[in-house]
């Protein structure tokens, strides 16, 4: 159990859908509490992925009350952050499964990066309730909040592509500069927007680079790209859910699949003992 955050070298790679699809699939077959977030200072993506599922009535709470993230650090500040607290500021998603807390509304960089104590204290906090965490983390390593978030995590999900530049930038670049610290953290290396035709298959990739550890694909698929767009991914996991081979989105659902069970194994969470055959509503 713990926090996993999806993080690429650049932007572009992924990191916002391959969050998304992964915490609707574990909130729609998991008997797990899961929260995702999006920690950063200039994006809400994540929210509006989920934008169709997410409870009126909860967002309506929300919009009276404060903003997720925001009204957490207020109450960090008074000393008043209980789980509770946590939960009562998120948007529901799959009830008793998946929420959603929404990110700041700070309009100012210095001043989201400010808060870099109060989002390490949030996080822990919501640790006694939740089961997995799962935070969409912004790209690069250009801000203290992303280095911070990256240190505190129990695994860390690298996302890239099969583009070479991209490849070499991580393996031969990035992940020797990273810090002695960085480096003993878990990690998975995740493929986004496979293409099992290319050359750079799996294998090869590992082998070109020498990688020894977890690697993982998810491949490109058009009706998920649409249903991203429309806000409605839980919809297209739930529609997609029972689909059989030769379906042309089989291979996308087994392969988020395989990289759930991949992802919940490293964080210490058996996927069979929690794994639920209840349709999502």
């Amino acid at each position: 159990m713990g926090q996993v955050s999806f993080w690429g070298v650049q932007h572009g790679l992924g990191v916002t859908s391959n969050t998304a699809a992964l915490a609707a699939l574990i909130g729609m077959e998991y008997e797990l509490k899961t929260l995702i977030s999006q920690p950063q200072w200039s994006d809400s993506t994540l929210e509006r992925s989920f934008s169709k599922s997410i409870n009126h009535y909860n967002r309506q709470f929300i919009h009276v009350s404060g903003t997720g993230m925001d009204a957490l650090e207020r109450a960090v500040r008074s000393n008043k952050l209980e789980r509770e607290t946590i939960k009562n500021h998120t948007l529901v998603i799959e009830r008793d499964r998946l929420d959603l807390l929404s990110g700041t509304e700070k309009s100012d960089k210095l001043r989201f990066e400010s808060s870099i104590d109060v989002f390490e204290v949030i996080f822990e906090k919501a640790q006694e309730y939740y089961e997995t965490i799962l935070l969409d983390v912004h790209s690069g390593m250009n801000s203290p909040v992303i280095l911070n978030t990256l240190q505190s995590s129990d695994l860390i999900v690298v996302c890239l592509n099969q583009n070479v530049n991209v490849l070499e930038k991580y393996f031969l670049e990035h992940q020797q500069a990273w810090s002695q610290e960085l480096q003993q953290i878990p990690h998975i290396v995740l493929i986004s927007q496979y293409d099992a035709d290319s050359k750079y298959k799996l294998r090869n990739i590992a082998a070109k680079y020498k990688y020894k550890g977890k690697i993982a694909a998810i491949p490109y698929n058009t009706s998920f790209r649409d249903c991203l767009n429309d806000g409605d991914v839980k919809g297209f996991f739930t529609k997609n859910k029972y689909v059989t081979k030769g379906h042309e989105n089989y291979d996308f659902i087994q392969e988020v699949r395989r990289t759930a069970q991949m992802i919940l194994t490293e964080i210490g969470i058996n996927p069979q003992v929690k794994f639920s055959e209840r349709r999502a509503l």
